[in-house]
């Protein structure tokens, strides 16, 4: 520099700088010497550009208190490559020198402060991170154990319903022989898939059905006498309204169902499903009353 900053420390008598004034401007030297630019030191540090340059210029109007200025000359001296520890004790030996600067009330010793790595980072690599990876893959080993899960407790209930079917068609079968007299009822003769619910809707007198199979709407109209219609359900069939009770006959899978009412009697909601089913067929192997 030519002269003196504007806020630099005036010399003392005799035209010897002062110690502080000194020590910025060796900062700078150094710096210099280096090639190095204040903006990177700046961008590096993250140290304001303006109190760098308060620091070279040794204007302790700009800077902040002693304790952050220090923290500022280490910075400074270890990316220029000088000896940090060594430049903080010179920096507290020029400012004790000041009567201008706040004294601490003793030197502080501070820890070293580890080198900060300020090489560019690498992009992170696109595409899904290893951990939601894996918790898409635990979820797809989670719905394929489910599945085979309900495949199995399907197949369980299915099972036991024919098991069921079998024991009660052989116990009425021993009942009937142990009887001295009594007349051999044959076993009712089962569908060869009794896994869906087949409901038959004989028309003897006009009436108005509306029929739900599994919620959905199969029979929405006035049948008139003689018609006839088959459907199938998974489930349960529901009859929404049955306009004249009487002019209908119902089976469910091939087992009659009783009347649901008189003649002109309107009936609502009433449902067949597997437990109706069941106990048509009790009552189907039950003997006749004397």
């Amino acid at each position: 520099m030519a002269g003196r900053m504007p806020d630099q420390d005036p010399q003392p008598l005799g035209g010897r700088p002062t110690e502080l004034a000194a020590f910025g401007e060796d900062l700078r030297r150094e710096r210099e010497i280096r090639g190095i630019s204040l903006k990177e030191i700046s961008d590096a540090t993250k140290i304001s550009r303006r109190f760098l340059e308060a620091l070279e210029r040794n204007d302790h109007k700009t800077l902040p208190a002693p304790v952050f200025t220090r923290g500022f000359v280490r910075e400074y001296a270890r990316y220029v490559g000088l000896n940090a520890e060594e430049m903080v004790n010179r920096y507290n030996y020029a400012s004790s020198l000041d009567d201008r600067i706040e004294k601490p009330p003793q030197i502080e010793k501070y820890p070293q402060t580890p080198v900060r790595d300020i090489a560019p980072k690498p992009k992170p690599k696109r595409g899904i991170p290893p951990v939601y990876a894996r918790i898409d893959r635990n979820l797809v080993v989670l719905a394929l154990i489910a599945g085979a899960l309900a495949a199995v407790a399907w197949w369980a209930i299915q099972q036991k319903r024919r098991e069921h079917d079998a024991a009660a068609d052989t116990s009425i079968a021993v009942a009937a022989t142990a009887v001295p007299g009594a007349v051999t009822v044959p076993a009712p003769k089962q569908p060869a898939d009794d896994s869906m619910l087949r409901l038959t809707v004989e028309v003897t007198d006009n009436s108005w059905v509306t029929l739900e199979a599994d919620g959905k709407t199969v029979i929405n109209t006035e049948m008139v006498r003689g018609e006839r219609r088959s459907v199938e359900a998974a489930e349960q069939f529901r009859f929404r309204t049955i306009g004249n009770a009487a002019g209908i006959a119902l089976r469910l899978n091939d087992i009659e169902i009783p009347p649901l009412g008189g003649e002109g009697e309107v009936v609502k909601n009433r449902v067949f499903d597997r437990q109706s089913l069941e106990s048509l067929r009790v009552e189907e192997y039950k003997e006749p009353q004397p």
